[in-house]
């Protein structure tokens, strides 16, 4: 399996990440077909070829996500679109 590993400081404060992730778990399930769980800081998914974890804590963005067969040719595009993703909700650093 092929991974996708970002990690990024931020100035959010906890209200603020906790926005951060209802709106990405919102995209996760809306854009990408995943499932998502919600537990704390982190979210945990699994779509269709991947599946991974974003802990979105105050001062820290930590993103892994596992790319299955099919996905891995994307894998460019994906890493992109999640730095996008992060860009959008976190404030580009």
């Amino acid at each position: 399996m092929s991974t996708v590993e970002i990690r990024r400081e931020h100035t959010l404060e906890a209200g603020a990440c906790q926005h951060a992730r209802v709106e990405l778990a919102e995209f996760l399930r809306d854009q990408m077909g995943a499932t998502v769980h919600e537990g704390g800081e982190q979210l945990a998914f699994e779509g269709k070829g991947f599946s991974g974890t974003v802990i979105i804590a105050p001062g820290l963005a930590a993103c892994s996500i596992k790319l299955g067969l099919l996905a891995r040719p994307f894998k460019r595009q994906l890493e992109s679109e999640i730095n996008r993703q992060l860009d959008a909700r976190l404030g580009a650093q």
